[in-house]
């Protein structure tokens, strides 16, 4: 590993604890659901609307925290079928009414699975 792959690898680790761990704004989730319903996600799975509204908020953070890449945090195939976070979810995802408090559940659970599940 050279010293350049070193200090990006630093980033990304740096990003993803900061995208974990820092108090979601409001600015950030109204964002996000503006974006949200901009999507046509008209007779998708519910799963897949809150994979989406969670990539909308990383949208958001990166919009506001320049510098970042937090895309790069999606969901992953592995995570989507975890039934850890499936069970998370389901509560969302049941009374989704594409708001800013859908948005703010997705993002806690995800963000919630996610520290709960760190190396």
């Amino acid at each position: 590993m050279t010293g350049d792959d070193s200090l990006a690898l630093d980033s990304i680790t740096s990003d993803y604890r900061f995208m974990l761990e820092h108090d979601v704004s409001m600015l950030e989730i109204a964002l996000a659901a503006v974006s949200f319903e901009d999507c046509s996600l008209d007779g998708s799975v519910p799963l897949d609307r809150a994979s989406v509204a969670y990539d909308c908020w990383l949208e958001a953070l990166e919009a506001l925290h320049p510098g970042h890449r937090f895309r790069e945090f999606s969901l992953s195939d592995a995570e989507l079928a975890d039934d850890g976070l499936l069970e998370r979810l389901l509560l969302t995802v049941l009374f989704d009414d594409g708001s800013c408090r859908f948005i703010r559940s997705v993002v806690a659970a995800v963000n919630g699975y996610r520290r709960n599940h760190r190396g």
